[in-house]
């Protein structure tokens, strides 16, 4: 995995790091390893914002997620490769290569002893944005809501960035709508951002590819304000860029349909069995 071009790697004691040219300062390093010391052990990455004074202008918010050791066979997997911190740096900047939108990474890091992988970080600047969720949540309780075509051309452009993701190879590790940031103009959905990239991968396009469908399930698992199963369907025919389906298409939605009763079942611990309009119609709380 090279390092991308925009990016330079030195060491500090037992720190590996790769920051951005330009935007680098051991003022900076010192804020980033004092928020790493206070970050309590967990299992899974904690993210905290960090505050960064700008000369002449606001302070820039920056985010600055935090990677503990794994252990087992991860961490002997962990041996022989990149940590996810730096694997999220390596995809983000492969993903901006083709104009999709990711938080920009100012840096990454790693810690290691023996060769085993004891920490590691991802600092970002902060997107302006909100979760898929959020954003509907707060367009569904209040006066200002999503006007039909709002809604609808918003679940087109979302298809058609997740199939040109899919087409040029890429799958999402956690495609969940929490994982997905929107960004608005003039109150109209005008960008979306992929988030949390440190498990999305790229393969070749010789290779038979089926994961995307997995990103599939992600999408399609929360039940979300406003959205209805005929959205789910006009989300899903905008993806496949079909107006009519075949056999292969039906037995795709039953499939879908299959693999979202079972995740909300392991994952939401739900009753996944009986109706799945209903199993899918939002409650009034977000996961």
């Amino acid at each position: 995995m090279g390092l991308p071009p925009e990016y330079y790697k030195h060491r500090d004691g037992p720190w590996k790091l790769w920051v951005l040219r330009g935007k680098w300062s051991e003022e900076l390093w010192h804020s980033v390893l004092e928020l790493i010391t206070e970050q309590p052990l967990s299992k899974h990455p904690q993210t905290v914002e960090l505050p960064w004074p700008r000369h002449g202008g606001d302070d820039v918010r920056l985010y600055l997620k935090v990677f503990h050791a794994d252990f087992g066979m991860r961490a002997l997997k962990d041996l022989c490769r990149h940590s996810r911190a730096v694997r999220s740096m390596h995809q983000a900047a492969a993903l901006r290569k083709f104009n999709f939108n990711v938080p920009f990474t100012l840096a990454a890091g790693e810690k290691r002893e023996h060769g085993f992988l004891r920490k590691a970080f991802v600092l970002t600047l902060r997107v302006d944005g909100q979760s898929i969720p959020v954003l509907l949540k707060e367009h569904y309780l209040t006066a200002s809501k999503l006007t039909l075509f709002d809604k609808r051309n918003g679940l087109k452009q979302l298809a058609t960035e997740v199939r040109r993701l899919h087409e040029l190879g890429f799958v999402h590790g956690d495609l969940l709508p929490t994982n997905i940031l929107v960004s608005r103009t003039e109150g109209k959905v005008s960008r979306f951002f992929f988030m949390d990239n440190d498990r999305t991968r790229r393969y070749p396009k010789w290779m038979p590819q089926v994961l995307w469908r997995r990103n599939l399930v992600q999408l399609n698992r929360l039940p979300l304000p406003g959205i209805t199963l005929q959205d789910r369907m006009r989300f899903l025919s905008h993806y496949l860029k079909l107006k009519r389906w075949g056999k292969n298409e039906r037995r795709l939605v039953s499939w879908l349909e299959h693999k979202t009763r079972k995740r909300r079942k392991e994952c939401d611990s739900v009753d996944a069995s009986g109706s799945f309009r209903q199993l899918m119609r939002w409650d009034g709380q977000l996961t």
